[in-house]
This record gives C-alpha cells, structure tokens and sequence, in this order.
C-alpha cells in the first residue's frame, strides 16, 4: 500500500498525534470544569442578557481569576512549565487601570427632577484623564469582562489536546440541545421556556432573546462543529458507518437551520459564508480521497450536496413564515430609510467618540452618553429607536465609550494570543475553523452588537483561546508542559 493510500485511509496526520501526557490534574480539571459551566450558564439564562444573569456570570467567572493564581503558584513551584501565556495580560492590565480611574473622575452627576433621578452631563473634574458617565455601570461591565477574559484565558494552562476537544464538544452539543428546543419552541409556543416567560422581543429564539444574538452565537458553534468534524473524520479514515461524522453532520444541519427560524437575516448570511467554505472544503477532501483510491466521487459528492439541499429545504420550510415577514420587514424598512437612519446613528456615535477621543465616556455608559446628541423623546411603538440604547455596531460603541486607547487595548487582549501562536503556519483544521467563526463575528460586529451578548462572548473567548492553545500544543515537544 503506498504511502498516499495510507494517508487516504485516514493515518493520523500532526493534528490527530497526542503526545503522551500525564492525565489531568485537579488544576486543569477544575479549569475546563469553570470554563464548561460558564458556557452553558450563559447559554441557558436567556444568553446573559438579564441583569441577574449578568450578576451570576460575573461570579462564577471571578473563579477564573482564582484559578489563574493557582496556575502561577503551581508551575513557580513545580518549576514544570512555561509561564509565556501572561505576556498576554498586559493589555487587560492597563484596561482595568484606565477604566477604574474613570471611575474616580466621573462626569455626569445625578440630578432629581420632579421626584425622578437623572444623570446631568457637569464634566469630569479632571477633563484630561479618564472619566465615566456612570461608574457603577462602569464597574459591572469591567467585572463581567475581566471574569470571562481569565476564565477562557486559563485553557492556555491546559496540557491536553483532548481536554480541549471534550470542552468543544460539550459547547457544540448543548448548542445542538438549544437548536432542538428553540426549533420545537418556535412551532408549538409563543414566548421563551415554550411560553413561560414572556419574550421582551419578538424574534426571540431557544433562550436568547434577540435572534441576531443567537446567530451570532451559533456561527461560533458550528464553526467549532465543522472543526470537530473535519478532526474526527480525518482519524476515522473518513468512514460514514462507526464513525463520528454522521451525528456531526446531523448536528451541523439542526443548527444551521435555526437562523432562518428566528428570521435573523444578518446570520444566514453568515452561515453560508461559513458553511460555503466548510462544504467547498469537504467536496474537495472527498475528490482527493477518492481519486487517490481511483474511486469515482460522484456517489459521496451527490450524498453530501443532498444533505445541504435537504437543509435548506427543511430551513425554508420551517421558518416560512418568518422568512415572508422579514422580506416584509425588509421592504418597509427600505422605504421608511432604515438604512439612512441607521447611517444617521452611526454619525452621532462617531461625533460622540470624536468628543472623547482617548478616553471616550466610560465603558459602558454609551446610552447615557448618547442623550447628548439625541435627548428627544422617543416616539412610541418605533423599535428601532427605542433599540438605540446600542450603537449596532460594536466597534464604533467601543470608541465612544473607551476612546482609541481602550479599543486599542481590547484588540490587544485578542492581537497578543494570536501572534504567539500563529495559526496561520497551518497547524490544524481545528483551530483554523474555531478562528473562522471568531473572524465572521468580528466583521459582524461592524454593523451590529454581537458583544452585548455575554454568551456571545463567552462563546467568543472559549473558541479563539481554544484554537490558540490548541495551536500551541501541536508544536510542542511530547513531555514539555505549554
């Protein structure tokens, strides 16, 4: 058998060999455990959207923290691993400093007029340094962040490859359960839980409450999911029958249908994007494979685009209604100028950020800071406006509420990790469609806020520092701790 038939027939390749390790130990077992459960606390309570929700993510995350000292402590006293990982902190270092002295030199003041408290814009004391509008607010978004960044930033502690894969699997498989329910929830009720909490939003889905929410959530999940699939086809010698693949790919098709369900325009756009790129690949490993056996491919080929026909099918099928009211949507919103109105906000953002340029008006606090340039009433039943608490695009909300010094520090926390793995030296299918996903959302987060979302960024964190470690790991030698 030559040797191309061997790596046909599916020979493990660098990105399926794992070293010999120790099993885990209660360190790293208690890290993927945080990160797991943090995840699905997320996922489950309404995406992290409600105040409480936010409270108990903030908590649990804080665990992340803790774990990130006992990590330090074990290997400077084990002297068995390299501590390369916390010349990733450094920006969120000087984020938390920047931001807790914008606390200390605030620049509203509440006010009480006719029985109601109100912020007033008086200036910050120091116009100079950095300020914030509401520093309680302030403080609750820098908790929240700062407890998902180290929670997730831990994986980089992590000494096995499998440890990772287990804590994508279980991410994929509770968004796959999510599918299940929202999709059963959307034909049979009204309302989140199958209409037993009322939705604030009417195109809710599963327990999320916006639908550009979950979409952009799960883009991160099936780009997980085409990585687990291409991993594990590839060790099984891309066998259907025993084999991984076919739960996978039912799995990929119940998620990949759920955009058009909760009528999110933005996010099956997206998924094709994605799924494109991921079925594009597939037809060509199965070309390769097959030609390689001096096998015809048609069989295989037609099978595959059959499964994508029968999604999109199944997809437009379900979500017909919907989909008829959003082209609906679409073609009003059209004609009452949307899109002048939503470029009209985008302005005043970027003149809100203008006015702060270094600093902007506190993390945060981009509603309070807004009703300087539109301090009119909203008029009733106008969603749109009365959605503006956002700026619908995260990138120019980050500018206004922490300047270009903070924006700057926040691409830091992701550039760093990147450059100090480099995955785009080809070292795994893995890592390369978790960064993927992560790509998409960030060009998504130009023209909408998928980071409003705590479960979006969680979701965000555990797949980027996931494809980053797991890229490190792979060029490891086998017994040298990351």
């Amino acid at each position: 058998m030559s040797l191309a038939h061997r790596q046909a027939e599916g020979s493990p390749d660098r990105s399926s060999l794992e070293p010999e390790r120790p099993p885990l130990g209660w360190l790293e077992t208690a890290i993927v455990v945080q990160v797991g459960v943090l995840l699905l606390s997320g996922a489950w309570a309404f995406g992290g959207g409600a105040a409480w929700a936010r409270l108990l993510l903030s908590c649990w995350g804080s665990a992340g923290g803790l774990l990130t000292l006992a990590a330090i402590r074990q290997r400077l006293a084990r002297h068995d691993g390299s501590l390369r990982p916390l010349r990733w902190l450094w920006p969120l270092a000087v984020l938390n400093v920047l931001v807790l002295a914008s606390c200390l030199n605030p620049s509203f003041t509440a006010v009480t007029l006719e029985g109601q408290t109100l912020l007033a814009h008086t200036g910050a004391a120091h116009p100079l340094l950095p300020s914030t509008a509401h520093p309680p607010s302030t403080r609750a978004h820098l908790w929240l962040f700062d407890a998902i960044y180290l929670s997730c930033f831990n994986l980089a502690w992590i000494t096995r490859r499998r440890a990772l894969r287990g804590l994508l699997l279980v991410a994929v498989a509770n968004a796959v359960l999510l599918s299940v329910l929202g999709t059963f929830q959307n034909l049979t009720s009204d309302g989140l839980f199958f209409g037993l909490v009322p939705s604030p939003n009417p195109r809710f889905f599963a327990t999320f409450v916006y639908g550009n929410h979950w979409a952009a959530f799960i883009v991160l999940m099936i780009g997980a999911g085409i990585g687990l699939v291409f991993h594990y086809t590839r060790r099984s010698a891309g066998r259907f029958s025993g084999s991984p693949l076919g739960l996978g790919m039912v799995g990929l098709l119940l998620m990949a249908i759920t955009p058009a369900l909760c009528g999110s325009r933005s996010g099956m756009m997206l998924l094709l994007v994605l799924l494109g790129i991921g079925g594009g690949h597939a037809l060509l490993r199965l070309q390769r494979r097959q030609r390689t056996r001096g096998e015809s491919a048609a069989l295989p080929v037609a099978g595959l685009i059959l499964c994508v026909v029968l999604a999109a099918a199944g997809a437009a099928y379900l979500g017909r209604a919907m989909l008829r009211e959003r082209w609906a949507d679409t073609q009003g919103q059209w004609q009452a100028g949307l899109v002048v109105e939503r470029g009209k906000l985008y302005a005043d953002t970027w003149h809100l950020a203008a006015a702060q340029p270094v600093f902007g008006w506190g993390l945060g606090c981009y509603d309070k800071a807004l009703l300087l340039l539109r301090p009119r009433p909203l008029e009733a039943n106008r969603q749109y406006e009365h959605s503006y608490v956002d700026a619908h695009s995260d990138w120019l909300q980050s500018l206004a509420e922490v300047g270009f010094a903070g924006t700057l520090l926040f691409g830091l926390c992701g550039l760093l990790p990147l450059l100090g793995s480099r995955p785009w030296r080809g070292t795994g299918l893995l890592p390369a469609y978790l960064l993927a996903g992560c790509g998409l959302i960030l060009l998504y987060a130009a023209v909408e806020f998928p980071f409003g979302n705590p479960a979006v960024v969680i979701a965000f964190w555990t797949c980027f520092f996931s494809a980053v470690h797991y890229t490190r790991l792979l060029e490891l030698k086998p017994g040298k701790a990351p």
